[in-house]
């Protein structure tokens, strides 16, 4: 295994974030009395050697901000790939990078089969995590099986193609297209170029969304990034694999930050509902991540509940749809007995999505109201990051058990619906 590291305007010995390729497994190195003279390097080590060096340099190209050198040692059947992730790397302000190659079977000197994983940082150099192996921990990876081959005494890569069923990080929006930019003091936005005349417009609202999230935690992310997703890209960004009701998401990169996805053809309909779901969405972001809740669906309620009373601020809950919804909910299937739903699937229908939203919704509202904004960010902090129980994390929080809040915030709501 082969592992190199680079840091962003830093000396080696100081790097703080990065871009990362990582190994699959580690190296053990025992302690042994150095011998009188080496043996000769098996062949799959010396080939990782000598393509451990092209990439090297493609790094420090890439942090460097020399793309010349990035595309150097690039065959020009996959430069125009290339060329994009760097753009959009350079656009979405990677830190640092770190990469590990394996040589696989079927490789010979003049063609090296490799399996290379990428991980980055962007816009965070200060909480760039050490490598880890695991792709759910450390900074977020992306895989590639890259040939190099030799040419006039050096290594060109030649092919590279992606590892299926191997990261749910990919395909990410950064790795196919050139993507454009708009960047503003708090939010950076992107999207491929059919939607370029629309990325200001986005970049407007989620500014001002920015604002107003940034009042709601003491751990900013360093940037907001939003990425515009034509019909073709929502499909295939992150997988694609989302439910019928979802015009926006936020998906962690693990615990170093994370992308908002939006459907342009949902959001942009009008000024009010691009603005709600940017603040929605970008109300996760502020609050879902870091996270060690180890079973977040459970606690859905809350956490859309959360993001619902951050995406309408100002707006009180009884104030906005949320309070239709409850009504059309109560309606047909009657009162509501306790703020927490249960969880969503495949088969809920839109009232069902709705209830839950608004429940949510109003449920942080009482919260807020009976036991004020510190300590109903302290409750959701301990639910929805660190994965309390709900009757410990009330007790901390409220003083109270969660039967008692349950009680009171189903008599709040319907004093209000």
């Amino acid at each position: 295994m082969a592992r190199a590291f680079g840091a962003l305007g830093v000396l080696l010995l100081a790097v703080t974030a990065g871009l990362v390729f990582w190994p699959d497994s580690e190296r053990a190195t025992p302690a042994t009395a150095a011998p009188v003279e080496s043996a000769a390097p098996d062949l799959p080590t010396m080939l990782e050697q000598k393509v451990s060096g092209v990439l090297q340099g493609q790094i420090d190209a890439l942090l460097n901000g020399d793309e010349k050198a990035w595309l150097a040692p690039v065959d020009p059947k996959v430069r125009s790939r290339y060329r994009a992730i760097y753009r959009n790397l350079r656009g979405l302000e990677v830190s640092r990078a770190d990469y590990d190659v394996k040589v696989l079977d079927r490789s010979t000197e003049s063609a090296v089969n490799t399996r290379v994983t990428l991980g980055y940082c962007l816009s965070a150099a200060a909480r760039c995590p050490t490598w880890d192996e695991r792709s759910e921990a450390g900074a977020p990876k992306v895989l590639y099986d890259l040939t190099f081959t030799l040419r006039r005494g050096a290594y060109v890569v030649t092919s590279m193609t992606d590892v299926k069923n191997k990261n749910y990080l990919q395909p990410t929006p950064w790795e196919n297209t050139e993507l454009r930019f708009v960047r503003g003091k708090r939010v950076i936005v992107a999207g491929p170029a059919g939607q370029a005349r629309n990325l200001k417009r986005v970049l407007t609202a989620a500014e001002k969304a920015a604002a107003v999230v940034d009042r709601f935690t003491t751990e900013k992310p360093d940037r907001y990034r939003i990425y515009l997703a034509d019909d073709k890209a929502w499909k295939r960004w992150y997988g694609g694999k989302l439910s019928k009701w979802v015009v926006g998401y936020h998906i962690a990169l693990n615990q170093t930050g994370s992308d908002i996805v939006l459907k342009a053809s949902e959001v942009l309909d009008s000024t009010r509902q691009l603005g709600l779901t940017v603040q929605h969405e970008m109300a996760h972001a502020a609050t879902l991540v870091p996270s060690t809740n180890q079973d977040p669906q459970k606690d859905l309620w809350l956490i859309e509940g959360i993001a619902e009373y951050i995406g309408f601020n100002p707006e009180q809950p009884q104030r906005t749809e949320s309070r239709y919804a409850l009504q059309t909910w109560i309606r047909k299937h009657g009162d509501i007995k306790s703020i927490v739903r249960p969880e969503l699937t495949e088969k809920s229908d839109d009232l069902t999505v709705s209830a839950l939203y608004a429940t949510g919704h109003y449920a942080v509202g009482c919260m807020v109201d009976q036991y004020g904004q510190d300590r109903t960010l302290d409750f959701v902090k301990r639910v929805v990051r660190d994965g309390q129980e709900l009757d410990p994390a009330s007790r901390a929080s409220f003083g109270s058990p969660f039967t008692t809040v349950d009680r009171a915030c189903v008599r709040w709501i319907k004093q209000r619906v």
